[in-house]
């Protein structure tokens, strides 16, 4: 039996921890000689965390069967509690009967709700008043400060010794807020007989301690794994050192480093091995006291090799006289493999392929060890391809999950008033079906939508909709029952009735039949889990601070992003674990993935409450100790026989920084081993991949049948023909309609049809000699942005260049108006053209709709054409491309428009009505006489072409990218065409 005391042990890195502890706690001559006589199941083991209690059960089981044992009677096993407040909840186990005295932890919700107006309270009297969101995370904020005070076991009442009255008034302010922590919160936990939950792990820690202290248990105590980075956990490690039945073994102490290094280490907190260092210091005990756990040998080469490149920086000038041989570097670093990825996409591709890889050797295992969460999901996505599930053990956050993500989409339909996107988003989701079978929802939600959601905004609210979209009545109406009780809450709610209408909703949304339906809440494990967080805040909803509906939204949500749901192991030879569990694991391949500064190791964050000076002076630890505690486990996973080390070149598209670890690595020992990672990264690059060369493809020139070709366009339909004509093939031949964006802002062709129509209401009303036709015109635009939410978002934003294009129109027409005998707008018009009588198919028509013909007072006519944007320039009409004005010339001239007698025109212009400066411009659009003629006969030879049989009806219509290419061409071609068809014309 071992003689020293306090009996402390180690497990070096590299080796299995827990495979370890097991093969020497079976055997009876290993055990009796650390414990004397004793049973195995006399044995109280007590390890970190209760992923590391379930999985030592495992080894316990394997072992007595792979010697022959149908059964074996276990050691005691219990969860010491380390970090994760989740280890904490059966601690009473340890000693119910002294437990039952200890007040009661209060509930982490109620906690929070309690705080919230507290810290509302003192943000206020600071004059600083906070949203939801903001306060909710200040409250959490400070949670995090009390747990991280208790864990290190600090005095609160020093608090307000720290801040002199000549420190800078934001300090003050700070340390008047932190007055929660030193009066009011205490106070109310006493009132309440209340704890916080980690003061009572706490005292429930020192209560063991006092006891194990003054009366030493009969059976042997051995606690494994922990740093004891708690205060009240390394008080009960000390205790069990000093037991005479006691031991604690220490994962991956270092006992090589030489004196010198030891002392820098002690005073370098970013250090692996720090912790480690304060435990023993704390204890008592000096390193050269602790032994290696029986029948483990301390000679591993890569363990070393970790320890040695991350010596604290002052002894880091050693590695000149001491650097390791090239075969000692080889020998350390085989079976170790690093990925340097140049994305995340690619880092979780190459770890996903790694792991299927493991599957293919039987019994083998992998595990992925990250601190990054996105990277979990990820890979858990990777491996989605092969069918393989395995969930991050961390779990997902509640507001990933479909159940989670209805709820925030109806509160935030509601809040936002039913506007058109979140209005899909809810519609669209894949649980909602109200009452009807989702093929039957979906169609009847897609015609609303096609039908009045896409475009400008709609006016808010159920009852607009139903104006604008008349045909989705019943699905309006069941949309109404569902979100009813939610659209009557009115300014400050509180959470208990936002919740009964919330969970109305989400029953009606989710339902098949016209009844509310409860299936979500247990058909479904993420709406299990939703159902138990709404009963939380049920719970505690009466403690809640009341707040606006879209307050609730955004804070509903931020909470539901603190809760997870662990799913527990769903494939038995993968895994993904956190650090922390990974400390004590081991498998096959061991893949440390999201190795870059800022994720692992972490950032620094001393918190938004104490500088660094009050740190220290209150005795809390600096920010460094989180990263050496990440080194640490860094080191212990590295040290694994088969290690893919892994992180990504660019991380969300910014440059990342490799970690500091893997830096010290290649400086120390040069480059990296990179083949095997590489592997994995091409064969993932290559799962998607094709052999298949990409083959250039031929324009489209579709040739419909003579009949499917249209007889009728537009002017500006031609213009369209001209410059796109596959357009004008999905227009009138396919038959297909350009949707607008859904809940799109104006554009241009809305502010054209809003100043359109305006002037086309300001011209049929008659203009009384000195009328103020300004006035007039924005008293009509500011009537009309009443009747619809698209002309009030136009006039908001176009306000000022509404009324400066008013005071240029109303000079322009006054001017004009002793001329004009009548005025005719928005009037309609059609031209056929004089084909050759050998050309097959239908006559063709030319149509238009004239924005405004003037009569003169000399019996001619005045065109013109308004454009909010800008007017075509004198080459392209000249060229004609830009043919819309010429064609309407030469079909007023032909007497083609309706109440208005053929005549010669005189006048044709595009009003370029900007607003800008100048607000607006008169552009002559008749520079030549012949241009109508002209334009008649390009568009003859279009029609001509486009009428040829078995020919695309562009094949002749190439405009202008081409040099020397302009619409003359069809005219030089005219004859030719008429060649070919056999006739003249």
């Amino acid at each position: 039996m071992v003689d020293s005391n306090p009996r402390l042990f180690t497990i070096p890195a590299g080796e299995p921890f827990l495979a370890c502890l097991v093969q020497t706690l079976v055997d009876d001559a290993a055990r009796c000689a650390l414990f004397g006589a004793c049973a195995l199941e006399e044995v109280t083991l007590l390890l970190p965390t209760r992923r590391a209690a379930r999985e030592i059960e495992h080894i316990f089981l394997a072992e007595a069967m792979a010697g022959g044992a149908d059964a074996v009677l276990m050691p005691h096993i219990a969860p010491l509690g380390d970090i994760d407040e989740d280890e904490f909840a059966n601690l009473n186990s340890l000693d119910n009967s002294d437990n039952m005295a200890l007040p009661p932890a209060i509930n982490a919700q109620a906690r929070h709700f309690r705080l919230l107006p507290l810290v509302r309270a003192q943000a206020k009297a600071a004059g600083q008043p906070l949203d939801g969101v903001r306060l909710s995370g200040l409250a959490y904020e400070l949670e995090a400060f009390f747990d991280d005070a208790q864990n290190q076991g600090i005095d609160f009442s020093a608090l307000s010794d720290l801040v002199p009255d000549e420190l800078a008034e934001n300090w003050q302010q700070t340390f008047d807020f932190l007055s929660i922590v030193t009066q009011a919160w205490p106070q109310f936990l006493a009132e309440e007989g209340l704890v916080d939950p980690t003061q009572r792990r706490n005292l429930i820690l020192q209560r063991r301690t006092q006891n194990w202290t003054t009366e030493p248990p009969s059976g042997p105590v051995l606690a494994a794994g922990s740093t004891g980075s708690i205060r009240a956990t390394a008080d009960l490690l000390k205790a069990i050192a000093d037991l005479p039945r006691g031991g604690v073994v220490l994962p991956g102490l270092d006992k090589s480093a030489d004196a010198e290094v030891w002392k820098l280490i002690e005073q370098d907190p970013s250090h692996p091995q720090y912790g480690l260092s304060q435990l023993l210091r704390h204890i008592g005990t000096m390193r050269d006291a602790v032994h290696n756990w029986p029948n483990v040998k301390d000679n591993n080469l890569r363990a070393g090799l970790l320890n040695q490149a991350l010596v604290p920086v002052q002894a880091t000038a050693g590695w000149a006289e001491c650097r390791p041989s090239d075969a000692q570097i080889k020998a350390a670093f085989d079976g170790l493999s690093v990925l340097h990825a140049p994305d995340q996409r690619a880092e979780a591709g190459a770890i996903g392929v790694a792991m299927r890889g493991v599957l293919e050797t039987p019994d083998a295992t992998a595990a992925l060890v990250t601190r990054d969460r996105d990277l979990a999901r990820r890979v858990s996505a990777e491996l989605a391809r092969w069918d393989i599930e395995v969930d991050d053990s961390a779990g997902r956050p509640l507001n990933r999950l479909l159940a989670a993500g209805l709820a925030r989409f109806a509160l935030t339909a509601v809040a936002e008033n039913l506007a058109p996107v979140s209005l899909l988003a809810l519609l669209k989701h894949p649980l909602v079906c109200l009452g009807r079978a989702r093929g039957s929802h979906l169609h009847a939600v897609r015609q609303m939508e096609i039908e009045g959601l896409r475009g400008p905004r709609p006016a808010p609210g159920l009852q607009a909709l139903h104006t604008r979209c008349p045909d989705a009545g019943e699905l309006l109406e069941r949309l109404g029952v569902a979100l009813d009780p939610l659209l009557a809450l009115k300014g400050e709610i509180a959470l208990r009735p936002l919740l009964d209408g919330l969970t109305h909703a989400l029953e009606y949304l989710t339902s098949e039949t016209d009844a509310p339906s409860p299936t979500m809440w247990s058909r479904r494990e993420d709406g299990r889990a939703l159902a138990q967080f709404f009963e939380t805040l049920y719970e505690h909803g009466a403690l809640a601070p009341s707040a606006s509906l879209a307050e609730w939204t955004t804070l509903i949500d931020f909470w539901m992003g603190r809760q997870s749901l662990r799913r527990g192991g769903k494939h038995r030879r993968l895994f993904i674990w956190s650090p922390l569990e990974a400390r004590l694991m081991q498998t096959d391949l061991m893949i440390l993935g999201g190795l870059n500064e800022a994720n692992w190791p972490p950032l620094l964050d001393s918190g938004p409450w104490l500088s660094r000076p009050m740190r220290a002076a209150l005795g809390m630890a600096q920010p460094e100790r989180q990263i050496g505690a990440a080194a640490h486990d860094f080191v212990q996973v590295a040290a694994a026989p088969r290690v893919l080390l892994t992180r990504a070149q660019k991380v969300d598209g910014a440059p990342g920084v490799a970690a500091r670890w893997l830096r010290r690595l290649e400086t120390l020992c040069g480059k990296l081993p990179q083949a095997e990672a590489q592997n994995y990264l091409a064969w993932w690059q290559q799962l998607d991949a094709t052999d298949k060369t990409p083959t250039p493809i031929d324009p489209p020139a579709p040739c419909p049948p003579l009949k499917a070709r249209p007889n009728t366009l537009s002017v500006t339909q031609i213009e369209t023909l001209l410059r796109d004509p596959y357009k004008i093939y999905a227009q009138k031949v396919l038959d297909l309609r350009e949707l607008e964006a859904i809940d799109a802002p104006p554009a241009a062709t809305h502010r054209g049809s809003f100043l359109h129509k305006l002037f086309e209401n300001l011209l049929r009303q008659p203009i009384a000699p000195g009328e103020d036709i300004a006035e007039k015109l924005l008293l009509l635009a500011a009537h009309a942005a009443q009747q619809n939410a698209t002309g009030a978002a136009i006039l908001k934003f176009w306000q000022a260049r509404l009324e400066a294009t008013a005071k240029w129109f109303a000079d322009f027409d006054s001017e004009r108006r002793g001329d004009i005998v009548k005025t005719h707008v928005e009037v309609s018009g059609r031209l056929q053209l004089d084909l050759p009588a050998n050309l097959q198919g239908e006559p063709f028509t030319i149509t238009a709709k004239a924005d405004r013909i003037d009569v003169l007072k000399n019996g001619q006519l005045a065109i013109f054409d308004y454009k909010t944007g800008a007017a075509p320039s004198k080459t392209e009409i000249e060229n004609h491309y830009a043919v819309q004005m010429t064609l309407q010339a030469a079909m007023a001239a032909a007497g083609g428009f309706d109440d208005v007698a053929a005549a010669k025109v005189a006048e044709l212009a595009y009003l370029s009505l900007s607003g800008r400066t100048p607000p607006g411009v008169c552009h002559d659009a008749m520079t030549k006489p012949h241009l109508p003629r002209d334009a008649i006969a390009m568009v003859s030879a279009l029609v001509m072409s486009y009428r040829q049989k078995d020919r695309p009806y562009w094949s002749h219509i190439r405009p202008s990218p081409y040099p020397g290419h302009t619409a003359f061409d069809h005219l030089a071609r005219l004859k030719e065409w008429q060649h070919e068809d056999g006739g003249g014309g």
